[in-house]
């Protein structure tokens, strides 16, 4: 187990297998319980739960962080952590020495990054089993687990600071990723009638700013975050965690940087 841990973190050439590999064949659904917003620094919560209609357990959980991960936490002493995936990618890799079964959820794995929360690449391995030498299921020499055994997804995450700090340039940042929150493949937010009032929120709140009217500009993102779902922390029926998360924490930014 440790070694497929070890393989999974540090190998370095990629080469792509088949689907239904061992390893690919589960089906995940990650959960963003929280995110704090802690000045320059993000602090990332999650709860992965595996579907009874896997046919592998979870073996790993990757979530990819462009400006390094600051700290990770390690949910227990079943659990092994790591900041770094292929000796040199920064990334937070949760490995569990006892592979979630079908059904199961995990504890929660949580890091903390200094950047902006974004949408990134994360990863999920599921579990083989270790073969012999010349098991058809073995990995071939040079093989990356990363691309060959798991399946690969969108979730928040967090990504280095822009260069344009400014209110402007946030909002229309904001802007965009609203736009794929709505859009396809990642539809985090089903509602179009809801997309569409919350891009109307955003070009509000930056006609305020451009005129000078803090206050409204403000009034406007708070509009906007109510339409994602109540301050305690729960999503509106048609928005996912992802979306809430990454969007209300974004007008916050957002919020802080007005004049």
């Amino acid at each position: 187990m440790k070694n497929q841990l070890l393989a999974f973190a540090f190998v370095t050439l990629a080469t792509p297998a088949p689907g239904q590999t061992p390893g690919t064949r589960l089906t995940i659904d990650v959960a963003v319980t929280s995110l704090i917003v802690r000045g320059d620094t993000m602090q990332v919560t999650y709860t992965l739960s595996s579907q009874s209609r896997s046919q592998d357990s979870l073996l790993a959980f990757i979530v990819d962080a462009p400006s390094r991960v600051r700290s990770i936490t390690k949910p227990d002493s079943l659990w092994v952590v790591d900041t770094l995936i292929r000796g040199t990618q920064p990334a937070a890799f949760w490995g569990s020495l006892i592979p979630l079964a079908p059904g199961a959820t995990s504890p929660a794995l949580q890091f903390e990054s200094v950047g902006i929360p974004a949408i990134v690449t994360s990863w999920a391995q599921g579990n083989w089993p270790l073969p012999d030498c010349c098991d058809d299921d073995s990995p071939t020499s040079g093989e990356d687990p990363i691309v060959t055994r798991s399946i690969s997804f969108s979730v928040v995450g967090v990504e280095g600071w822009p260069t344009d700090r400014s209110a402007q340039s946030l909002l229309a940042r904001m802007r965009a990723l609203t736009q794929s929150s709505c859009a396809s493949p990642l539809m985090w937010i089903s509602d179009s009638g809801l997309c569409s009032q919350l891009l109307n929120d955003i070009d509000l709140a930056e006609s305020y700013r451009a005129s000078g009217q803090t206050a409204q500009a403000q009034s406007s993102l708070d509009q906007f975050k109510a339409g994602l779902g109540s301050d305690s922390g729960t999503p509106a029926s048609s928005v996912t965690s992802a979306a809430y998360w990454l969007l209300r924490s974004n007008a916050d930014i957002v919020k802080s940087s007005l004049p």
